[in-house]
């Protein structure tokens, strides 16, 4: 099977696209744990907001808001299609209001989805990977080990480089049908088939 990286930034090419650089207001540090797949439910506002910003004028929301803190955020049919693909699996869905540049309710039909943990995926001798002593620096090519994805869940963020998502294909068909707007996935090359 294959695997597809999504671009959490969406289609940067496309100015009239809304481009989040703000993390939810109220959350402080621990919205970080929504980027790198730790538990966020319990510092999470229960009326979560996220602003659009002054510095990106696109107002325009697709089935993904692209984001610069690496956040998966969806809207909610969007995020039924990951639900369904991925029951069984740890993964907070947590909603928020989004505001537009003057202050006001553009949509509450979005939501972060945060899946918990990290899968070992990697091939770490045909990946290039930038380290210093044992720890990974960089990530400049990531190329799968396909022994490792034998039991790969549908959505997982990759062990050693958390802040990257991981889709199958059958997940990627699955929104393909849906029509989405806004999302880009990358497919992830597989040693042995290089």
């Amino acid at each position: 099977m294959n695997y597809f990286m999504i671009e959490t930034l969406g289609d940067t090419n496309d100015s009239s696209l809304c481009l989040l650089d703000s993390e939810p207001e109220g959350m402080g540090l621990e919205s970080y744990y929504l980027s790198v797949g730790k538990k966020a439910a319990p510092f999470f506002p229960t009326d979560a907001r996220l602003h659009m910003s002054e510095a990106y004028p696109g107002i325009q929301t697709g089935s993904l808001i692209g984001n610069f803190k690496r956040f998966l955020i969806v809207d909610s049919k969007t995020r039924e299609i990951f639900a369904r693909r991925c029951s069984g699996m740890e993964v907070e869905y947590l909603p928020f209001t989004l505001y537009n540049h003057k202050g006001r309710i553009h949509s509450r039909d979005y939501g972060f989805i945060n899946p918990i943990g990290a899968f070992d995926c990697l091939d770490f001798q045909e990946s290039q990977i930038e380290y210093l002593g044992q720890d990974i620096v960089r990530i400049e090519e990531r190329v799968l080990d396909p022994r490792k994805l034998k039991h790969a869940p549908d959505l997982f963020r990759i062990d050693r480089d958390t802040q990257r998502y991981v889709v199958s294909e059958r997940l990627v068909d699955a929104l393909e049908a849906s029509d989405p707007t806004n999302i880009l996935v990358t497919e992830l090359a597989q040693s042995g088939h290089l």
